[in-house]
């Protein structure tokens, strides 16, 4: 999810923060979504586990907008010129291949149906589930690719023009679009709030905070905002929620909002700051992980599935679910890390 683009020389360590993004990024979500069943149980387990489970929530939400915003710091500082057939074998394939085949592969896994009675296979769910592909994802985290893909078709466009804009004209356009994100959490309409919009404006973000690094008062500043939006946002679903007597995110957990863009620009910066203050074997571990970042998005489902289909939830989840979460990551990891050993495999993970 993302790749090194940019022209002139480097090193491997001046991505490092990269790396490191993409492994708090992909580890984030895999949290996501081994908490995700606890979401449900308000007034089914004590209270604490469930707010503990929403605050866990909220506070990853910003995983997924990190990953775009990632994309756009590799991607729109590319001087090169642009070669269409470089550009769709290279970068698009990599990314809409993956998808497709293992869509197809989680279709079959829908088909899978447990009940009191055992385990069985149920090919018209598989079949029902593949008719609707192109317009609705196989399996949840997939969802990601449907907004994501299409933004492929606005970079080569993107990159040029942010590149010609002055620092103060790029700091311009990354506030207008938070200011439509405002909107979209205050639900104030407006013909701007399509896909690409919402979502495309991740990657100027990205590109802006590379090419401007924040200064310390201004890195404060966003670390403050982003602790009030998270326990602003825990508050809010557990306010709403209560009173539906049900688990109610509203617009707290979406990726088009405010809070949720202060959130990933606190850890994309973060993440830029501290990268070169990591060393050793906490560093080689971190590059494992990042480079292992695409396979793990796609398969720790596969590794979630049967836990969660056989009822293990335990309780405390405060711990437990950030325990869960390492024990499907470093499982995952281990079989990513074994198909990419096979040239017949490895295109499956890139």
């Amino acid at each position: 999810m993302g790749e090194r683009t940019t022209s002139g020389e480097s090193t491997e360590n001046d991505y490092f923060y990269i790396e490191l993004l993409r492994a708090v990024a992909a580890f984030a979500v895999v949290v996501i979504h081994t908490l995700g069943p606890y979401r449900h149980w308000i007034g089914q387990i004590p209270d604490y586990d469930w707010l503990s489970a929403i605050s866990l929530n909220v506070g990853s939400r910003w995983a997924v907008p990190v990953f775009i915003m990632i994309t756009g710091a590799l991607m729109l500082p590319d001087k090169r010129r642009f070669n269409l057939h470089y550009y769709f074998s290279r970068r698009v394939s990599k990314v809409l291949i993956p998808f497709l085949v293992w869509s197809v592969i989680y279709a079959f896994l829908a088909g899978v149906v447990w009940s009191s009675h055992g385990v069985r296979f149920d090919l018209f769910i598989t079949l029902r589930v593949l008719d609707g592909l192109p317009y609705e994802e196989t399996w949840e985290h997939l969802g990601f690719y449907y907004y994501f893909i299409p933004l492929y078709l606005v970079i080569p466009f993107l990159t040029p023009w942010v590149q010609q804009l002055s620092d103060d004209q790029l700091r311009m356009l990354v506030l207008a679009w938070m200011v439509l994100t405002l909107f979209y959490l205050l639900q104030i309409q407006s013909h701007w709030m399509i896909g690409t919009v919402m979502y495309g404006g991740y990657l100027p973000l990205g590109y802006a905070l590379t090419r401007m690094p924040l200064e310390k008062q201004q890195r404060i500043g966003v670390y403050s905002g982003a602790l009030f939006a998270v326990a602003a946002g825990v508050y809010g679903i557990w306010e709403i929620s209560s009173a539906a007597g049900n688990y109610a995110p509203g617009l707290y957990t979406s990726y088009k909002t405010l809070n949720t863009v202060i959130v990933a620009m606190a850890v994309f910066v973060l993440c830029f700051q501290c990268a070169e203050k990591i060393q050793g074997r906490c560093r080689k571990v971190i590059r494992f992980v990042g480079q292992h970042s695409l396979g793990l998005y796609l398969i720790h489902p596969l590794v979630l599935w049967p836990v969660q289909n056989l009822g293990f939830f335990p309780g405390f989840t405060l711990i437990s679910i950030p325990l869960m979460a390492m024990a499907v990551t470093a499982v995952t990891l281990f079989i990513v890390w074994w198909l990419r050993l096979s040239r017949a495999t490895a295109w499956m993970v890139p």
